[in-house]
């Protein structure tokens, strides 16, 4: 039994320097390839998740008013398939994050501890 964890050491020992080389090169080549497209992601990332400006509070406003006055007089049912399809995804995605949050928050997948 000794034997045999010996020979693994010896054997591991000259195999770890070509495994930390191949390794050191893959992640080299994959930082290499994923760096354009980490750049447009941080580019959206910065526009896209950014807090609404001071400035755009009265559009926001209107928006929901516009909401509003859509869910009263029945408009929200005369949208074409296209849009109400992509409707239905936002409000998934808006369900979805939401969803996460809840898990993150509870730290648990599974209820709250009482």
């Amino acid at each position: 039994m000794a034997q045999r964890i010996a020979k693994l050491g010896s054997k591991i020992a000259t195999q770890a320097p070509a495994l930390a080389t191949r390794l050191t090169f893959q992640a080299t080549a994959t930082a290499r390839k994923a760096q354009p497209m980490l750049g447009k992601f941080w580019t959206n990332a910065r526009v896209e998740l950014a807090p609404p400006m001071p400035s755009e509070w009265p559009a926001i406003q209107k928006s929901f008013m516009n909401l509003k006055d859509a869910a009263l007089s029945g408009r929200f049912l005369n949208v074409t398939v296209k849009e109400g399809v992509a409707n239905t995804l936002v409000a998934a995605e808006i369900a979805f994050w939401f969803y996460i949050g809840e898990i993150i928050g509870r730290r648990s997948l599974i209820g709250y501890n009482v």
